[in-house]
């Protein structure tokens, strides 16, 4: 049975929490009327594959998305809280090796719910080929293994990752999504050599990518304003799907 709670994080604030999902969902959320450019996002919240911070990373992020005409689809994806005497990561990699199961369920979630959004594009009044994912900390890595997914039925048509990493030592491939990358010089959980790791790789096969590391941010930040340079990272990401071609209708 889902459980939920508030909490108060250091340099974040209040955080609504949801663990113990058994059962992934889609919650949807439309523009306002006539400002839809049929675009969608799907929006894969963090929360160390243990909780999902579903008002930071989600229903905030879809706020915003909303407001620039893009259609939000939040997912729940299944997630359970650590067994007690459960090991401590000392590294990145630790927590890397420890989730490797909970990854594999959460990409599975991630993939079907690019499936049905796609599949149920004309239900929803926007284009198939115009369906993007993005995601946080762990949300990140979820979104970056889709993006490079072999099935173009399950692969977003753009991505954002937001402090998160690929964790495969091969990829992407010539057809992987375009990327977008976010992260803090000063993040104390997710390095950033990570995501500069994935331009490079990005790069290097040719895929378009956008790269933007900021020197202070920490940690979780998402779209809530910390009075530190990543506080202007949306501007940039609105910068990069205006050069895609996706923009807010009417505004």
């Amino acid at each position: 049975m889902e459980e939920t709670a508030d909490i108060e994080l250091p340099n974040i604030g209040k955080v609504h929490i949801i663990t113990n999902v058994t059962m992934p969902s889609l919650t949807v959320f439309r523009p306002p009327s006539g400002r839809s450019n049929k675009t969608a996002v799907i929006v894969v919240p963090g929360g160390a594959f243990r909780a999902l911070p579903w008002d930071l990373d989600g229903l905030e992020t879809a706020r915003w998305l909303t407001q620039h005409g893009i259609t939000a689809f939040v997912l729940k994806y299944r997630v359970r809280p650590p067994s007690p005497g459960a090991p401590v990561d000392r590294s990145f990699d630790d927590f890397a090796r420890r989730t490797q199961g909970a990854r594999d369920i959460a990409v599975a979630d991630a993939e079907q719910a690019m499936r049905f959004v796609r599949s149920h594009s004309k239900q929803f009044g926007i284009a198939p080929d115009r369906i993007g994912m993005i995601g946080f900390s762990a949300g990140a890595m979820i979104t970056v293994i889709a993006a490079d997914a072999s099935d173009p039925s399950v692969r977003p048509d753009f991505a954002a990752s937001l402090y998160g990493a690929l964790l495969k030592p091969s990829g992407p491939s010539a057809g992987a999504a375009p990327l977008f990358i976010v992260a803090a010089q000063d993040d104390p959980e997710a390095p950033p050599i990570r995501s500069a790791d994935m331009f490079v790789r990005w790069t290097n096969a040719k895929v378009p990518a956008e790269l933007h590391i900021y020197q202070r941010g920490g940690h979780g930040f998402a779209f809530r304003p910390h009075h530190l340079p990543a506080d202007s990272w949306p501007e940039a990401l609105e910068a990069w799907l205006a050069s895609r071609g996706i923009s807010a209708a009417n505004r």
